[in-house]
């Protein structure tokens, strides 16, 4: 099965029993490798937060808002790496007209989209996203009087 295969030589490589020749592309880069568990990691404590993320949805979707303005505010503090969390808190506080706290948010996701810190999926994700956000930033500017 390939991805027994995959998972297999996934494993290996991570346990440093896989020899790579020299210059060979592979799933990970030898600085992503370094950086699994280690307090650089970006994706450490990815499970939580992504529990934290469906947690906020659900709060969301059944009127809890206060709490999902929590768990969202708490996502976006620890810069997680995923846009869904900023969205949402984003629109929360367009629909309150609290266009500063919008804002903040947003820019909160354009700073992190434009670090290099984030996994490389997560990466092209957000680079995919980042014109999207630069023009909610630009419309909350305006809204809050900040755009001049």
């Amino acid at each position: 099965m390939v991805c027994a295969s995959l998972l297999r030589r996934l494993l290996l490589r991570l346990s440093g029993r896989e020899e790579r020749p020299p210059g060979r592309g592979g799933l990970l880069s030898d600085e992503e490798l370094r950086r699994i568990g280690t307090e650089e990691d970006p994706l450490r404590g990815y499970e939580e937060a992504a529990a934290r993320s469906l947690e906020a949805v659900r709060a969301e979707q059944g009127g809890d808002t206060a709490r999902a303005v929590r768990l969202y505010e708490e996502l976006v503090a620890s810069e997680f790496v995923e846009s869904r969390p900023y969205e949402r808190l984003a629109a929360i506080y367009e629909r309150r007209r609290r266009y500063g706290d919008a804002l903040r948010v947003t820019e909160s996701f354009i700073r992190l989209a434009r670090s290099g810190r984030m996994p490389r999926g997560a990466q092209r994700s957000a680079d995919r996203r980042l014109a999207e956000f630069e023009a909610r930033a630009e419309r909350y500017r305006r809204l809050s009087g900040e755009g001049g």
